[in-house]
């Protein structure tokens, strides 16, 4: 026990040597390895020690430390590590007794922000289970320098990343400054090449499947070096060709790529390292980003990545800015190009299916026809009306309908009390007989004269004889006709006085109508005598019935704000059911159109008129 103790004891050079690894940060390897040594150094009857840590692309955990280096069973503390990860809890286990002393597995988790990145595990011997508390402790505080160290790199890799997005902010903030493309493009090429170092920045545009450079930097007028340009487009358009960024010299761990270009470029023009970012957004390549250095300073990884942001964030802008500042009618013809494309190319279901029911509706609306109507507001009245009016003065005596009722003809509508009457033709009846016995007998005295004066009388005292008669006759007024009474309604005035020639009932018979159709002004040009329509009656909205248009009065009804003519038209099958007074819609047939001039008709008109009112 006491060897093994003295086994693990640290020189002073040994632990000189193991601090000064804790402050190479940037070396993982050496940190881990010296951590893990010192960690071993502090755990009194340690074994072995094994640090296992998350791969941060395959996030596997894979060992990147051990003590001693030298030759360990490491396998013993593989399940321990297991447990302790699975339950990210420190964890203690027995293991199998070594040259006869006890051993014991100990592992603690290493978290980081609720992550858990790896665990260290060592093999203690230990005759007791409570000694191996200051153990746990001691792994415990020594995963604090792990997390301390990967919060320091992410907080190193934070800063980078936000040092780039602040430039690329800024230069972005330049191409938006500028209001054409031209400007954008020459603010961009210069941003980046002062913030590079490098001697010449080119940007160029995928036309017709090529790259066209339409900027450098430090070169106000882009086309006097014709050679030049023609070399960074080659290159462009082996970078966009590949879709990866181009470094020229290529690095040992890069991929394998074409650079016969860049090559050229650089023996040509004598440049030493050569950079290009392909542009990529909305679904295609459409541009490229060439960095040229002079000096022997190849890029590095660093600076392809910042170059990347850069030209990610400010790609767009400058496709959008050279976009708008094309010609409308380039604008529009492109427009049209991508939409053709669209609708034809493959995707867009939504958009082919909409284009496709438009298409199909368009067909329809000019192809199908339908029956052109102008609809009116009808009114049913009786083809004949008749007033029945009191024959002379006089009192109601009797009134046994009222209007509404059916009647027959003869049927008595009204009777006016005839006592009067009987008493006044009494009294003509005693002075006619007087005055035939005075005729007689100034015609047996043969008096000539006296007989024509009495004759006169006579005359005269007959005719009201008759008058008297005549009204006596008339008392009962009756029906002239079978029909229904349109208004009248003595009921409430029995014994009530009614003056010669007063309208006491208004009568109209049942088998003749006629239909009044109010049509808006704006389409009687389209009605005419001969037309046939269709009714339909709001008390019988079951029942249509046929018409037939009769007169077109030239005159107008004012109504709800707009003008009708009164249209005249008579029912072609009359029915018992029908009343005068009955309203309803009427809709006369005019003739077979397209339904898309049917329905478009009131706005056109609409549109007519204004244009019309708006025309000097």
């Amino acid at each position: 026990m006491n060897s093994l103790f003295d086994s693990q004891m640290v020189n002073p050079q040994r632990e000189q040597t193991l601090w000064t690894g804790i402050a190479e940060w940037d070396d993982r390897e050496t940190f881990f390895g010296s951590w893990l040594g010192l960690q071993c150094s502090l755990v009194k009857g340690c074994c072995q020690a094994v640090l296992v840590l998350a791969d941060s692309e395959t996030r596997k955990y894979l060992p990147v430390a051990a003590w001693p280096e030298e030759g360990q069973e490491g396998e013993r503390l593989a399940d321990v590590l297991e447990q302790a990860l699975a339950e990210r809890e420190g964890m203690l286990v027995a293991l199998s007794s070594a040259n006869g002393e006890p051993r014991f597995g100990l592992a603690y988790p290493i978290i980081v922000d609720t992550e858990c990145v790896g665990a260290v595990a060592v093999e203690v011997a230990s005759a007791k289970e409570e000694e191996l508390r200051p153990v746990m402790e001691s792994l415990q505080w020594g995963a604090v320098w792990i997390e301390n160290h990967y919060r320091r790199r992410r907080n190193l890799e934070d800063g980078e990343t936000l040092t780039r997005l602040k430039a690329a902010v800024d230069i972005l903030a330049c191409v938006l400054a500028e209001e054409h493309f031209d400007g954008a493009a020459m603010s961009f090429v210069t941003a980046v090449a002062t913030r590079m170092g490098c001697d010449r920045v080119s940007l160029g545009l995928v036309k017709k499947k090529f790259a066209r450079v339409m900027a450098v930097s430090h070169s106000a007028v882009v086309g006097k070096k014709m050679n030049l340009l023609k070399s960074i487009g080659s290159a462009m358009d082996e970078a966009v060709a590949q879709r990866t960024e181009v470094v020229y010299p290529s690095r040992a761990e890069s991929q394998t790529l074409v650079l016969r270009d860049h090559e050229h470029l650089a023996v040509k023009h004598g440049t030493k390292a050569i950079l290009t970012i392909p542009l990529y957004g909305r679904g295609k390549y459409y541009g490229a980003v060439t960095l040229e250095r002079q000096k022997d300073r190849p890029f590095t990884t660093d600076e392809v990545s910042y170059v990347k942001s850069v030209a990610a964030l400010s790609g767009p802008a400058l496709e959008s800015k050279y976009q708008q500042d094309r010609p409308t009618a380039l604008i529009v013809l492109s427009a049209m190009k991508r939409q053709a494309a669209r609708l034809f190319g493959p995707g867009y279901t939504g958009r082919k299916a909409s284009v496709l029911a438009a298409v199909l509706a368009i067909l329809f609306f000019f192809t199908a026809k339908g029956d052109y109507r102008i609809t009116a507001a009808t009114v049913l009245e009786g083809a004949v009306q008749r007033s029945v009016v009191a024959p002379f003065d006089g009192f109601i005596a009797e009134a046994p309908v009222r209007a509404g009722d059916v009647v027959d003809k003869g049927d008595l509508l009204c009777a006016l009390d005839d006592r009067d009457l009987r008493l006044e033709r009494i009294q003509w009846l005693g002075r006619r007989n007087q005055y035939q016995r005075q005729l007689q007998n100034a015609i047996a005295r043969s008096d000539r004269a006296e007989a024509n004066i009495i004759q006169a009388q006579l005359d005269q005292v007959t005719a009201q004889l008759k008058l008297a008669e005549t009204k006596l006759a008339r008392v009962k007024i009756k029906a002239p006709f079978a029909g229904v009474l349109l208004n009248g309604d003595l009921t409430q005035r029995l014994g009530g006085a009614v003056r010669r020639g007063e309208e006491l009932f208004r009568i109209a018979p049942l088998n003749a109508y006629r239909l009044i159709l109010k049509v808006d002004e704006s389409r009687i040009a389209d009605v005419a005598e001969g037309q046939k329509g269709t009714l339909v009656l709001s008390a019988l909205p079951e029942d249509t019935y046929t018409f037939t248009v009769t007169k077109i009065t030239p005159l107008t009804i004012s109504a709800e704000g707009r003008n009708y003519f009164r249209v005249e038209a008579i029912l072609d099958h009359p029915s018992p059911l029908l009343r005068p007074g009955m309203e309803g819609v009427g809709k006369i047939n005019i003739d077979r159109r397209l339904l898309i001039g049917i329905w478009t008709r009131p706005l056109a008109e609409w549109f007519r008129l204004e244009l019309w009112s708006l025309w000097p």
